[in-house]
C-alpha cells in the first residue's frame, strides 16, 4: 500500500502528533509505517525503542505483526496494552524504590479478589477517576500497604505507574533512556490516568503520537472519554492531522454512516445498495432463522466466499446467547475469557501458548519474543523450552491435565519470579469450558463470527448483521416516575457511536435487523418497534427496507 499525501505527512512528521482517523482511513497502516520509520532511524541506538499502546491485546499483536513482521528489528520496543506497560515497565521494576520491598513476589489481583472488609479501602478506585493531584496520601498509603504484602490491584495500575514515575528518578531515567516515542491508539477511549501518563512521558522528552476518532468513543461505562482526544488537538505542542477518506467501506455504507452523524453530510452518487433494514416477524430466534435461510443467497449476491468474512453484531450478551443457541449454521462465539482479561504475565503467556497449541502456523519463538531474549538464553534452557514445545504439540485435545503440566513448565522457565496467582485457576476454567476453549482455536472459513458491538471495535467484515435495532435497546432508554411520554436516554451519544461502529465494520453490506418482538433483561418477550436511530437525519432514504416472514 502506497501512502496518500496526508498519510505520508503524518509518517514523516517529527514532532508530537494527534491523528483524527475515521473508520477505514488506514490508521493502522499509518501507525505501523511511522513506527517502522522511527525504528529504521540510524539515530536510534540498539537499546532504544518505542512504546506502542493498543486498546486490546489482539490489536497490539496485529500492530506488532504489521510493524516488525517483515524483518524490521523491534530493538527495545514495547507493544501491548496500557495496563501491561504500566505493570511490566514501571510497577514491577520500580515500585520498590518508592514503596519499599514487598514480602513476596508480586501478584496482580482484582478488587473482587479481596475480602469484603479490605475491599472497602479501595472502592474509590472504581469511582470517577480524579486527577492525580486530587489523590490524597491516605489512598496512596493504602496501595502501598497492599504492595508491601506482595499484591498489586489491576484496577490501580495506571495510577500506580503515574505515581512511581513522578516519585522515582531511577524510573524516569530508565524510561527516558530506553524509549524515544510513545504511540497510543484509540485515544478516544483514554481515561484520566492514561491521559496524564501520556502527557508526563511527553514532558520527559518522549515524542507523542495519539490516534483516535471521537465518533467511536463507546466505553463511557468504563470511565473512558473522548474529551482527552479533543483537548490534545487544541494544544500548542501538538500538530493535528485528519484522516477522513474511507478506503474500506462501500459507497452506500460511507453515505449512511456519515449521514448518521451529520444531517448536512454530502452524499456520493452510487447505483449500489449496501445498507438494508430487515424487519423480521418474530423474536431473536426468528432472526437466527432468517440468517440461516438467507445467508447463501446474500453471499452469492455480494460475491463473498467465506463465512469467516461475515459477522453478527449484538448489543448485549443476552442477545448473543440467544443467537448462539438458535443459529444452526457454523459460527464462532467471540468472547473474552477470565484468562484473557487477567493481567498476570503468566495468564498472558498461557493465552499465547493455547493459540500455539491449536494453531500450527504460530511459531514458538514468536511467543518467547515478548518475554525473553532468546539469543541470551543458555543452551540448556533453549533445549528445555524446545522439548516442552514439542511435547505440547503432541498432546491430544482430550488430555487437558497433561497440557496444563507442560504449559506450567514453560511458564516456570520463562517467568520464574512471577507467582501463579489465579492464573492456573483461570487456565483450568478455560480448558474445561468448550465454548471458551473454542476462542483459542483458528477461525474456520465456514464459521460466521458472533460478537458484541463493543468486541467488534477495530475489526472489519464483508457482511455485517447488526442486530438489536429496536427502541429500548439501541439507544437504551428508561422511564422514571412512570412518565412514559418523556423517556430518558442516559447514553444517547455513546449508543449512537456504538451504532456507528457497527455500521462501519462492514466493507460490502450492512444488514440492520430487528424483530417484531424482543427479549428484555428478564428474558420476557415484548413487542418491538424501530430504533430511534433508524429515522435519524432522514437516514431512511439511504437504505433499502424489507420484511421477512415465514
Amino acid at each position: 500500500m502506497e501512502p496518500t499525501d496526508i498519510q505520508k505527512d503524518i509518517i514523516d512528521f517529527e514532532g508530537n502528533v494527534v491523528v483524527l482517523a475515521s473508520p477505514g482511513s488506514g490508521k493502522t497502516f499509518v501507525l505501523s509505517e511511522k513506527i517502522r520509520r522511527v525504528l529504521d532511524d540510524d539515530a536510534l541506538l540498539n537499546y532504544q525503542g518505542v512504546i506502542a499502546i493498543s486498546y486490546t491485546r489482539k490489536a497490539s499483536a496485529n500492530l506488532k505483526r504489521r510493524t516488525i513482521g517483515n524483518g524490521m528489528p523491534s530493538k527495545n520496543s514495547f507493544f501491548g496494552t496500557i495496563d501491561n506497560f504500566c505493570l511490566t515497565q514501571i510497577v514491577m521494576c520500580f515500585a520498590h524504590y518508592v514503596f519499599g520491598k514487598p514480602n513476596k513476589e508480586l501478584e496482580v489481583i482484582d478488587l473482587n479478589d479481596l475480602d469484603v472488609h479490605e475491599r472497602s479501602h479501595y472502592e474509590w478506585i472504581t469511582e470517577v477517576h480524579p486527577d492525580y493531584n486530587e489523590i490524597d496520601d491516605t489512598q496512596i498509603n493504602d496501595l502501598q500497604m497492599l504492595f508491601l504484602k506482595g499484591y498489586v490491584l489491576v484496577n490501580s495500575l495506571e495510577l500506580l505507574a503515574l505515581h512511581i514515575l513522578k516519585k522515582s528518578s531511577a524510573c524516569r531515567r530508565y524510561i527516558q533512556a530506553r524509549f524515544k516515542y510513545v504511540f497510543i491508539d484509540e485515544y478516544q477511549d483514554a481515561d484520566t490516568y492514561t491521559n496524564e501518563l501520556f502527557l508526563y512521558l511527553i514532558k520527559l522528552g518522549i515524542t507523542g503520537v495519539a490516534v483516535g476518532d471521537e465518533n467511536q468513543s463507546i466505553f463511557g461505562f468504563a470511565k473512558k472519554s473522548s474529551v482527552y482526544l479533543k483537548t490534545l488537538k487544541d494544544r500548542n505542542d501538538f500538530t493535528a492531522f485528519k484522516l477522513s477518506d474511507n478506503f474500506r467501506c462501500s459507497i452506500p455504507i460511507i453515505n449512511y454512516s456519515n449521514r448518521l452523524l451529520d444531517s448536512e453530510s454530502s452524499v456520493y452518487k452510487t447505483e449500489q445498495n449496501g445498507v438494508f433494514l430487515v424487519r423480521v416477524n418474530g423474536s431473536e430466534k426468528d432472526i437466527s432463522n432468517f440468517i440461516d435461510n438467507k445467508i447463501d443467497v446474500i453471499k452469492d449476491r455480494l460475491t463473498v466466499n467465506n463465512n469467516s468474512e461475515i459477522a453478527i453484531l449484538v448489543r448485549n450478551e443476552r442477545t448473543q446467547r440467544i443467537i448462539d443457541e438458535s443459529l444452526t449454521i457454523p459460527h464462532r462465539l467471540v468472547c473474552t475469557t477470565k484468562l484473557d482479561s487477567d493481567l498476570n504475565p503468566r495468564s498472558r503467556l498461557y493465552t499465547l501458548l493455547l493459540h500455539f497449541y491449536f494453531d500450527e502456523r504460530i511459531p514458538f519463538l514468536s511467543i518467547l519474543d515478548g518475554y525473553v531474549d532468546y539469543d541470551m538464553l543458555s543452551t540448556f534452557t533453549k533445549q528445555r523450552l524446545y522439548e516442552e514445545s514439542e511435547i505440547i504439540k503432541s498432546i491430544p485435545n482430550e488430555e487437558m491435565d497433561e497440557l496444563i503440566v507442560h504449559l506450567k513448565s514453560i511458564a516456570d522457565i520463562i517467568l520464574p519470579k512471577i507467582q501463579e496467582g489465579s492464573s492456573m485457576l483461570r487456565l483450568r476454567d478455560v480448558l474445561y469450558n468448550n465454548k471458551e476453549l473454542e476462542s483459542y482455536k483458528p477461525l474456520q472459513s465456514d464459521e460466521i463470527q458472533l460478537m458484541t458491538l463493543h468486541k467488534s471495535k477495530g475489526l472489519e467484515f464483508d457482511i455485517v448483521f447488526h442486530l438489536n435495532m429496536c427502541e429500548w435497546e439501541l439507544p437504551f432508554r428508561k422511564i422514571e416516575d412512570d412518565d412514559f411520554n418523556n423517556p430518558l436516554y442516559p447514553n444517547w451519544e455513546q449508543d449512537l457511536n456504538l451504532h456507528y461502529v457497527g455500521v462501519t465494520r462492514a466493507r460490502k453490506a450492512c444488514f440492520l435487523v430487528r424483530g417484531t418482538q424482543r427479549t428484555n433483561n428478564r428474558d420476557m418477550l415484548k413487542m418491538a418497534k424501530d430504533s430511534e436511530f433508524l429515522s435519524l437525519n432522514g437516514i431512511e432514504a439511504l437504505r433499502k427496507d424489507y420484511w421477512y416472514d415465514f
